[in-house]
């Protein structure tokens, strides 16, 4: 284990002594039979350092090229030092030819103020396997295995401040100094842009919506259904899919003015859940009801059913849809109101002439209801091709 030295009378001496064991190499000895068949030597570039630098500790052993080394891990033994890094190097020959040298270095470095002793590293050492038996080397003759040792080398750790204590480049604080306050411009420009920004905004806002025109009301329920029907007209009813879409289509007016005119969602329910609603409206109950029944039912048939209608199926059902609305228009009350005033305007007819006869009354058109409009030219849609005729 690394010793660590009390105190600092010996640290001259100590000093001297490591760079003469540590810095300079052995002296060659006159003659190569004198030399140990094994040299350690340990060094380190500096022997004075400050905490925080980083210094090199190498070891380096040179031998015979029979001998077999191993220098040893000797970083538990170090003491004082943190290890940054290891390294070993390649085996290479020395500079006589000769012999082999191994080497080992560590990075350490010193944290703490301080002397300190890098230990001694005993290095063991052998023949090699081909000198074992017997062969007849320099080596051989001194002895089969043995071991050496490194010398100690002191280094001594400093502070980077001064020895007493006080460094001259410091100084004290100096006191704050007040700084003036300014004037936040910027926030105070991007406020006030927002602003105005804003309030350019709800003004144009509020322009637009008193100076806009009112729409025009949207058209009643039955000239919606008037149009669709006639457009309807324009169907291809040579075409089999053509007139299955004419029954989706001719449907969808319908229920379509069923739900704008009496309020009935008949566009969202089928013809199942229609029918029981119909006894909670009263325009549509009796024979109004009857029709929109039978007319419901019948396109249900082409559209679900696969039904394949004729003709003259396809005139009725128009006719059916087209009738029903007209049927159903509402009266407005001005025209109801000019016509009782023309009847109570009329002259009586003289008293000698004898009544005329009058024809048999008709069935009273419901209450709500006005006259009913020309009817628009019923379809003609051409005859439907017979099967051969389509095969």
């Amino acid at each position: 284990m690394g010793k660590r030295v009390a105190g600092r009378r010996l640290l001259p001496l100590l000093l001297v002594l490591t760079a003469a064991c540590a810095g300079a190499p052995p002296e060659p000895a006159a003659d190569d039979e004198d030399r140990p068949p094994v040299e350690a030597r340990a060094t380190v570039d500096r022997a004075v350092a400050t905490t925080g630098d980083i210094l090199t500790y190498t070891i380096l052993v040179e031998h015979e090229p029979d001998l077999l080394v191993e220098i040893p891990e000797a970083g538990s033994e170090i003491a004082g030092f943190r290890i940054v890094e290891i390294g070993r190097e390649v085996p290479r020959t020395a500079s006589d030819g000769q012999r082999q040298v191994v080497e080992l270095w560590y990075q350490l470095r010193a944290d703490l103020v301080g002397s300190y002793v890098l230990p001694s590293i005993t290095i063991p050492y052998r023949p090699t396997e081909s000198n074992e038996d017997g062969a007849s080397s320099q080596s051989a003759q001194r002895g089969e295995a043995g071991s050496v040792s490194t010398s100690e080398i002191f280094v001594e750790v400093e502070s980077v401040l001064p020895a007493d204590g006080e460094a001259d480049d410091i100084r004290g604080l100096k006191p704050l100094r007040p700084q003036p306050r300014q004037t936040p411009w910027g926030w105070i420009t991007a406020i006030a842009g927002g602003a105005l920004a804003i309030a350019l905004l709800v003004g144009i806002w509020l322009w637009r919506r008193y100076q806009l025109t009112p729409e025009e009301p949207a058209a009643p329920p039955h000239e919606i259904a008037f149009a669709a029907l006639d457009a309807l007209r324009a169907t291809d009813f040579e075409d089999p899919e053509a007139v299955r879409r004419f029954y989706f289509e001719v449907s969808e007016v319908v229920r379509t003015y069923v739900e704008g005119r009496f309020g009935l969602n008949a566009t969202d329910l089928t013809t199942e859940e229609i029918l029981p609603r119909l006894a909670d409206v009263r325009e549509l109950t009796g024979q109004r009801g009857v029709r929109l029944a039978e007319f419901l039912e019948t396109t249900d048939r082409v559209k679900f059913a696969a039904h394949e209608p004729q003709q003259e199926e396809i005139r009725e059902v128009y006719e059916s849809a087209l009738g029903f609305v007209e049927s159903t228009v509402p009266v407005e009350p001005e025209a109801t109101a000019a016509g009782q005033a023309t009847a109570a305007q009329a002259p009586d007819p003289p008293p000698s002439d004898p009544p005329p006869s009058e024809p048999p009354p008709e069935d009273p058109a419901p209450p709500g209801s006005e006259p009913p409009k020309p009817e628009p030219p019923n379809p003609e849609p051409p005859t439907k091709p017979s099967e051969e005729a389509a095969a």
